[in-house]
């Protein structure tokens, strides 16, 4: 069941009826009244949010992990190409409109200069104070007067990220209700977030924001840009929390901080400021390709680093076989990656340099170096304090440039501007070569 705090939308979850209610601000009552009803799936008209639009992702029942051999496989939409010596093919393409939560699968996506279209364009962030390593960063604001500033979180801090999901709706011209009118064409489509209740653990808790709001939404909202801090770049994004209820942001920190010894504060939802002539996206150096080679200059919006991030079948599968739990189960989606791809040997993929997807050629930039995120059930949100970590840590160290840290996946930057993609295009190696890790520059 789903409480909706801002709007009445249909859940399409797999229950065949599901619960709404609806917060009414009645003045002579001195609380809000709650109203109820029921929508049987198959008999029930088209929600307000799907006006003009469609809901973008596979299917609800298809899972991005099942059981597999060693490890969780992918269910897609290619079902039948399975992976042989001399046929690699993307095996899923996974996006995260909301960085460190939920995933949404694509069968199919549209590459722009950030990566997938939709992927980590909002991200929730947290105040924190203002340090005097902050101030001393070359990228911090010198015109910044505040003693706090916003801070992006992720699981790193907060697992239960991982169990706030969201449901993409795009335009869609082909609707027989799509008009330019429509509030969620006018604003790119629209964004249905959703988390368990704190308290009712049989309720989820929902609220629906724009996904790219339009300048006249923009200014009636009254949106401010705000500087938040993401690893080392404090760029202007736009605080898109006045689109939230305050019941549904009290319950989001409660629910976010109920792992912690400290509550969660002060939250905000931030997006990409994109819409503006000088978009607030964040240039990728380090080991991506330069804009002389390859016409346009690698940007990324909320991602940690670069555009792209792939991962390797085989190579999961490898490392599920070094787990302590030996229960030969690990899931790929701890893993967080935008292109999942099966058919190469494990760990093959470590001295890539230029592959074609597709029609379309890929730049392999570098190696992720991990962190201890991956150590998140993404199922649970309950973080292990041991694997997969330790059983990266045993024989992952691999990478010069970050000898004390383990690796696995690949950073990518594509080669184009513009491009399509979709699960079951083969890939071609075309260029191999070293790496070597690039952090950023000291003092950053």
């Amino acid at each position: 069941m789903s409480t909706f705090i801002n709007n009445s939308v249909m859940d399409l979850s797999t229950h065949s009826v599901t619960t709404y209610i609806l917060a009414l601000g009645v003045p002579f009552v001195p609380i809000a009244a709650f109203f109820a009803w029921e929508y049987s799936h198959g008999k029930t008209k088209e929600p307000s949010i799907q006006r003009g639009c469609k809901r973008l992702g596979i299917a609800a029942n298809q899972e991005l992990t099942l059981p597999g051999k060693q490890c969780g496989t992918l269910r897609t939409q290619s079902e039948g190409l399975e992976g042989t010596n001399d046929q690699w093919r993307i095996k899923a393409l996974v996006i995260y409109p909301i960085k460190s939560c939920f995933p949404v699968m694509l069968g199919h996506g549209h590459v722009i200069p950030t990566g997938l279209r939709y992927d980590r364009q909002f991200s929730f962030a947290e105040m924190v104070p203002v340090s005097r390593t902050d101030r001393e960063k070359p990228n911090f604001p010198k015109d910044y007067k505040g003693k706090h500033h916003w801070k992006f979180i992720t699981q790193r801090e907060y697992p239960l990220l991982t169990k706030v999901k969201t449901e993409l709706w795009v335009p869609d011209e082909n609707s027989p209700t799509y008009s330019t009118k429509e509030p969620n064409v006018a604003n790119g489509g629209c964004l249905v977030v959703s988390f368990p209740d704190p308290v009712k653990n049989d309720l989820n808790v929902s609220f629906q924001i724009p996904f790219d709001p339009s300048e006249s939404r923009i200014k009636r909202m009254k949106y401010p840009e705000e500087t938040m801090q993401i690893w080392v770049d404090f760029p202007q994004a736009l605080d898109m929390t006045s689109e939230i209820s305050a019941i549904a942001l009290s319950k989001l920190k409660e629910f976010l901080s109920s792992q912690k010894l400290k509550k969660l504060e002060n939250l905000a939802l931030f997006r990409v400021d994109s819409g503006r002539e000088n978009k607030q996206l964040r240039e990728v150096y380090r080991c991506a390709p330069k804009k002389e080679d390859i016409g346009y200059q690698p940007v990324v919006g909320f991602a940690d680093a670069y555009p792209l991030h792939m991962l390797n079948m085989s190579s999961i599968d490898d490392l599920a076989t070094h787990l302590r739990s030996n229960t030969g189960h690990l899931d790929p989606r701890r893993f967080r990656a935008n292109l999942y791809i099966e058919g190469p040997e494990a760990f093959a993929e470590d001295n890539w340099k230029l592959i074609r997807i597709g029609d379309s050629r890929y730049h392999v930039s570098s190696r992720t170096a991990r962190c201890l995120l991956p150590n998140v059930d993404p199922e649970t949100g309950i973080k292990d304090q041991n694997e997969p970590r330790r059983a990266m840590d045993q024989y992952r160290k691999v990478d010069e440039g970050c000898p004390k840290v383990p690796c696995l996946g690949m950073q990518v930057t594509p080669m184009q501007a513009e491009s399509q993609i979709k699960v079951g295009d083969e890939i071609e190696l075309l260029e191999t070569g070293e790496h070597f890790y690039l952090s950023w520059p000291k003092g950053l």
